[in-house]
């Protein structure tokens, strides 16, 4: 016998919770599972810099690189970015992409320069934190172009970096270089260059790019391919800087 279509409805109600709440509350909480997930791996970069194994530091670096990235495509595409969400992401770079790698250039290789190199490094974790609060006051005027090298780029460079460099050994003449390299970045966080965000690229060419990228690791290998590529991002910026001041001296 077929119940009435009011009580049916109302015994659905009562025992058969909506899912689509559920399934609305599990979108909002995926981004942040995986935002919490790059905090997780820079917390694992400073324990292994502390306990010397470097290499274990910076692949720590890039993986909570890799969470970052896909926190924020997770958003976008379940229609979930709130502001919760946009604190939570600036937090967990700030211990991933400004303390983590400025902890691992002072441990590697800056503490040999004492003083000094403790203030390079210190430099760089203050400008990391400068430019987050920055980017939280002004995201929405830089949703083509970065205001300034983004943290992940800064902090993924120097663990690429190190990645590629780890069995050299370094004398005075290359500290200082290494402390002028973090300097630089320090300086490019808290710049005006603009630099791209690759956010409005079409899905197919993301397709082809990683497509690309892994046909480059495989020939390369892992970690020079990221070098180059860190070094490619950096040129295409300064290129593009370059180019429009040409044409505004050509114009004027």
């Amino acid at each position: 016998m077929a119940l009435p279509s009011k009580l049916a409805y109302h015994l659905h109600r009562h025992h058969f919770p909506n899912r689509r709440i559920y399934l609305q509350r599990g979108l909002h909480i995926l981004p942040n599972i995986f935002t919490l997930g790059n905090a997780f791996f820079g917390f694992c970069s400073v324990v292994f810099a502390t306990a010397g194994d470097f290499v274990a530091a910076a692949y720590c670096i890039l993986a909570g690189a890799s969470m970052d990235s896909l926190d924020g495509r997770i958003a976008r595409l379940a229609k979930t970015t709130s502001p919760l969400g946009m604190q939570l992401d600036s937090l967990c770079d700030g211990i991933s992409f400004c303390l983590a790698p400025a902890i691992l250039m002072y441990l590697w290789q800056l503490k040999h320069a004492g003083l000094f190199g403790l203030c390079m490094c210190a430099l760089f974790l203050m400008a990391g934190l400068l430019r987050l609060a920055r980017f939280n006051l002004t995201h929405e005027e830089q949703s083509i172009f970065f205001l300034g090298v983004p943290t992940p780029v800064a902090g993924c460079f120097l663990a690429a970096l190190l990645l590629n460099t780890a069995n050299l050994i370094f004398k005075p003449l290359w500290l200082i270089l290494l402390m002028l390299f973090v300097v630089v970045l320090a300086g490019l966080m808290v710049s005006p260059i603009p630099f791209p965000t690759f956010k409005h690229l079409a899905p197919k060419t993301y397709r082809r790019a990683l497509a690309a990228l892994t046909a480059f690791i495989i020939a390369m290998g892992f970690n020079r391919m990221f070098l180059l590529l860190f070094i490619a991002y950096f040129l295409f910026a300064f290129g593009r800087v370059t180019y429009k001041k040409l044409q505004n001296l050509r114009r004027s």
